[in-house]
């Protein structure tokens, strides 16, 4: 296919893409990153060059974490698939040069024997690479090598004591975007509310940058386990929660439409009728700026072990992805334009399109998971 004309800049703090329709700035040391079309308050609606997120799995199988809500099914006592080096390097060399970052999955931290010389290789060209551990396992070696490679890591919240020692290490080695991940559900909604607490009582968390909370989603072995936070009440009360005790907060892209119909329940009750209704769409449309719903396919991509590519993590295997893309030469024919990654951006561009909700364009609703009820809040 015809490759699309775009201008590309790079240095040792920032990279950027610059074309009529498509532009970003990313700061490869602070992790800003400002998108817009063709003008600064007109958003596109995807990347047309290619993901700007990348998320690669390198490592399936045996973890020590035994998550019983792991959607990937790790555990004990289970086979491992690593991928090598050298996949990821001809892996890599194939995707547009407008790819800021990737986020790595892994198992546990030595596992996959090439994981820092992979993380050293992204840096190397360029790319931030950021991960997610459990946490069980980090030694001084792991500290060093991830402040030395990665923009950000989050640690998963499994082992309380484990996981405060690493966020204390990890920030100890001097890296400022140090998180922790906490699967929210029905079930671990009282945990999340009291962890805040936690947090401001111990020491070993003080440099914490934020506490990141991720949607439950039922796949995995035990699907039915847990049960994803729909209501705007129950996010508004964590949101509140998490401000008085002056913890900053983030989510994934899943949960951006029920916090931002959260959001919107703290303004109506902070300002009842001391503001006017147009006061408060405006702070809102402000806020919701900040948002990044869904972008699977739109923004980002993900990449399983085996080398071959979906929208996202979660749509491995479900009806229609039964088998991923395979990259062959040319990423934007093989992946990027591929007919069933256009038949699901334009699924997921059109999920909010008959909302009339003040968020339809900043909001973008699962396809495949039922994660919210927006029709039936306002």
């Amino acid at each position: 296919m015809k490759h699309l004309a775009f201008d590309f800049f790079e240095n040792d703090k920032f990279k950027g893409v610059k074309s009529p329709n498509y532009n970003y700035t990313f700061n490869k040391e602070t992790g800003f990153f400002a998108r817009w079309g063709k003008a600064i308050n007109d958003d596109p609606l995807f990347s047309p060059f290619g993901c700007e997120i990348l998320d690669i799995e390198v490592g399936v199988g045996e973890c020590l974490g035994n998550c019983d809500f792991c959607y990937k099914c790790n555990g004990s006592n289970l086979p491992t698939t690593n991928m090598t080096l050298n996949t990821f390097k001809k892996t890599l060399q194939k995707i547009p040069k407008v790819l800021t970052q990737i986020a790595f999955g892994i198992t546990d931290i030595y596992t996959n024997p090439d994981f820092f010389e992979i993380m050293k290789h992204s840096r190397k060209q360029g790319i931030i690479p950021n991960y997610t551990c459990h946490g069980l396992d980090i030694d001084r070696n792991a500290i060093e090598l991830t402040a030395k490679y990665c923009g950000a890591v989050a640690v998963s919240l499994l082992d309380k004591d484990l996981t405060f020692k690493a966020i204390d290490e990890f920030t100890s080695a001097g890296m400022n975007q140090v998180n922790i991940h906490f699967m929210l559900s029905k079930e671990t909604y009282d945990d999340a509310l009291k962890l805040a607490e936690e947090l401001k009582e111990d020491d070993r968390t003080k440099k914490l940058n934020a506490v990141v909370f991720l949607q439950y989603k039922s796949k995995g072995e035990q699907p039915d386990l847990y049960s994803p936070v729909k209501e705007a009440e129950k996010y508004s009360k964590l949101i509140n929660s998490y401000n008085q005790h002056k913890i900053n907060i983030g989510f994934d892209s899943c949960s951006a439409p029920v916090y931002l119909q959260g959001a919107r329940l703290n303004e109506l009750n902070k300002h009842n009728r001391t503001k006017s209704e147009k006061e408060i769409n405006n702070k809102l449309k402000s806020l919701a700026t900040f948002v990044e719903p869904c972008e699977s396919g739109l923004f980002s991509l993900y990449c399983n072990v085996d080398g071959l590519f979906y929208p996202c993590s979660f749509v491995e295997e479900e009806k229609g992805w039964e088998e991923g893309l395979k990259l062959k030469e040319d990423f934007l024919k093989d992946i990027w334009y591929h007919p069933r990654m256009t038949e699901w951006r334009d699924v997921l561009l059109k999920t909010t399109e008959h909302c009339e909700c003040q968020f339809q364009f900043n909001c973008r609703t699962c396809p495949i998971y039922d994660l919210v009820d927006c029709k039936t809040q306002f």
